[in-house]
């Protein structure tokens, strides 16, 4: 009996520690009471929530589920435990567990929220749209629905049914945290910066520290070109948060526009040590590499992101694969533009920049029929490609068919007459069609004198 009042104690105590916020001693105090009588269901939901509070999730998930087995009637802990798997990009079981708690009491709506989080992570915006409606059944009006649909609505792109759902959470939470912002991130999207600036603000008064508006603050500076501005914000991230990995980031791309490769280097490596799986990291670092001379550490990290998107769920987009093309080839590693540049043309047959640049690349390996392909797809997808042409102009005469590049040559000249490298080029051909005029010539006067000889040969033997 002494022992269970000695835990009760413990349990009361966390909870004042935990309303003031003083979670290692709350976490101290459960643990406490938990060596007495680690089967209280409550006591292990108390401590999920303060390891939560402390951003512990996968030891909050671990005491979740420990409650959730403790308790047969209450589907609380089940919500509490797919909540966090969420956050733990874990969207499959978290709907197991959330699904639990459905079939556990059909009328418990806040089992239905969550849901439409993991099914967003999974791509199944229907399957979240539906669980929406049913929520609604339940309980008519709830932010956080309203808001988890609209994270759905968004990454389909529908922003004006996303912008709505996002004003009906905040109608009816104005405090909800990020709303506004979230509706900030609609507006830039669509172009519309002056107005996501203004809501960006408005979180940002609400809640000054809060990291992912000021992110998001700083990446709208960047699309507006007020980049200063935007270096501010990602050093005051990392005034709050030293090791934030998406402010080192941001700014050593900024250090990159600015062709200050050594502090881009410097904050890449810092990124590199925090977080080697950083997305773009590798690519980032070949590029101030690339710039600074150093090829052999460039290639070696660029030898990584050609693997990393070797598959075909781990495809970058098309501008992504063009710019890595380039990148290559400064590295010189043409072999491997080649490979993806085909990636991107597979990918989008009709990308006029990827068969150009994927023609000039083969036409420097000296792959002149191969060349010749990807530059004559290039012009006939964008006939006034004066680069294309100019590459088949080259090829034609580097293969010895003047004729074929004096046709490409007359288009290139019709595009852009004044074009000084056409100019040169019209020097080339026409010195390749005399030099094989001459050869003809030459030919011909060959032939004409084997057969005058001939005839002296014949008249001598008859006479």
């Amino acid at each position: 009996m002494s022992d269970w009042h000695d835990a009760e104690e413990h349990v009361e105590r966390a909870h004042e520690f935990y309303e003031l916020g003083r979670w290692e001693e709350a976490e101290a105090e459960l643990r406490k009471a938990l060596s007495m009588d680690p089967n209280q269901a409550d006591w292990q939901f108390n401590l999920g929530l303060t390891l939560e509070a402390t951003g512990r999730l996968e030891e909050a998930v671990g005491a979740f589920r420990r409650a959730a087995d403790l308790s047969d009637d209450n589907p609380q802990p089940l919500v509490s435990l797919g909540v966090n798997l969420n956050r733990l990009s874990r969207p499959d079981q978290a709907l197991e567990a959330l699904r639990r708690a459905q079939d556990m009491e059909q009328d418990f709506e806040p089992a239905y929220c969550p849901q439409i989080v993991a099914l967003t992570m999974q791509g199944k915006h229907d399957e979240a749209e539906q669980v929406f409606y049913m929520a609604r059944l339940i309980k008519d009006e709830c932010p956080v629905c309203y808001a988890n649909l609209g994270e759905s609505l968004l990454q389909r792109r529908l922003y004006e049914r996303a912008a709505w759902c996002f004003k009906e959470a905040a109608r009816l939470d104005p405090r909800m945290r990020r709303v506004h912002a979230r509706l900030g991130t609609v507006h830039a999207l669509q172009g519309q910066y002056e107005q996501a600036y203004r809501l960006y603000l408005r979180d940002l008064r609400e809640d000054p520290g809060n990291i992912d508006t000021l992110l998001d603050l700083g990446e709208l500076f960047v699309v507006m070109r007020r980049l200063p501005e935007a270096a501010e914000k990602f050093r005051r991230i990392l005034e709050l948060e030293p090791t934030n990995t998406d402010a080192h980031f941001r700014l050593g791309q900024l250090a990159i526009e600015a062709h200050r490769f050594d502090v881009a280097r410097v904050e890449f490596e810092l990124v590199y040590k925090l977080d080697p799986d950083y997305p773009g990291i590798a690519r980032q670092m070949a590029q101030v590499m690339v710039h600074t001379g150093q090829l052999d550490d460039a290639r070696r990290h660029l030898s990584l992101v050609v693997e990393q998107i070797a598959g075909p769920d781990d495809r970058e987009a098309e501008d992504d694969l063009l710019g890595l093309g380039n990148l290559l080839v400064a590295a010189g590693m043409k072999r491997e533009a080649c490979e993806v540049l085909s990636l991107l043309v597979e990918q989008e047959p009709t990308h006029v920049e990827g068969w150009h640049r994927l023609g000039t690349i083969q036409l420097m390996r000296k792959n002149y029929q191969p060349g010749i392909e990807c530059a004559r797809r290039a012009v006939r997808l964008e006939a006034k490609h004066l680069k294309a042409l100019h590459n088949l102009v080259l090829a034609y005469l580097e293969t010895g068919r003047p004729l074929s590049a004096r046709v490409m040559l007359n288009r290139a000249e019709r595009v852009e007459p004044n074009d000084p490298m056409i100019r040169r080029l019209a020097v080339r051909v026409q010195a390749a069609q005399v030099r094989r005029s001459m050869r003809h010539l030459g030919h011909s006067l060959k032939m004409l004198i084997r057969a005058r000889a001939r005839r002296l040969r014949r008249r001598t033997k008859h006479s």
